[in-house]
């Protein structure tokens, strides 16, 4: 069988072993939906990619003690959520972090989060529509109060399991799907309100994580 047709539970024990190519298989498997988990909390390309290539070393060097209780996906996934808001923290502190509004400014310069799923064959209108599309959803998304951004990146664009998200978060499955229900229903509000009261939104909801 191919390394990469192997299971996580069988790439990590390879790598216990050693092999560096079982760890890759996994990071290649992971790693778009590490951004998208650092980007809940970040709301920065670079800065995600930096977050992500932190917690899969962290990972890698601390693979003894993974001890198989949890999916390695969610055990992987913590990680990169603790590495996001330690870089958080630390560029707040020295003053550096600088928030997307979400209005697109010329100087943010932020990659869409959204980019990293595959759009599939469409026309040049089709492409066009469906990127204002994302745009407009990611702005919403990223409009929401941090915990209930998390579950819902991790649910939707993750597309993981409640019990996952769970394991992931580190909170009851009941409280899992509260956070989904209120994100939801805030997007929808997001998503129906007009321009001008979307930005208004955003600049008093806006936020990164916290503690």
């Amino acid at each position: 069988m191919e390394t990469t047709a192997l299971s996580d539970e069988a790439l990590v024990t390879k790598a216990r072993q050693g092999d560096r190519d079982a760890f890759g298989v996994l990071v290649h498997r992971y790693q778009a939906q590490a951004i998208l988990i650092a980007q809940s909390v970040l709301r920065n390309f670079e800065l995600s990619k930096d977050a992500s290539q932190n917690a899969f070393a962290k990972a890698y060097f601390g693979l003894a003690r993974f001890r198989g209780e949890a999916k390695f996906k969610t055990w992987f996934f913590r990680i990169v959520l603790n590495e996001a808001k330690d870089i958080y923290r630390k560029e707040k502190a020295r003053g550096l972090f600088k928030f997307w509004s979400g209005r697109g400014t010329e100087d943010e310069n932020v990659e869409s989060v959204l980019e990293l799923i595959p759009a599939g064959g469409q026309s040049p209108r089709e492409a066009f529509e469906a990127q204002e599309a994302k745009q407009h959803l990611e702005r919403a998304i990223y409009e929401l109060p941090e915990r209930e951004r998390e579950v819902f990146i991790l649910r939707y664009l993750n597309g993981l399991e409640l019990s996952e998200v769970a394991d992931t978060l580190g909170i009851a499955i009941g409280t899992v799907k509260a956070h989904l229900a209120h994100g939801i229903q805030k997007l929808r509000s997001i998503l129906l309100a007009p321009a001008g009261v979307q930005s208004q939104a955003g600049s008093l909801q806006g936020g990164g994580a916290r503690g």
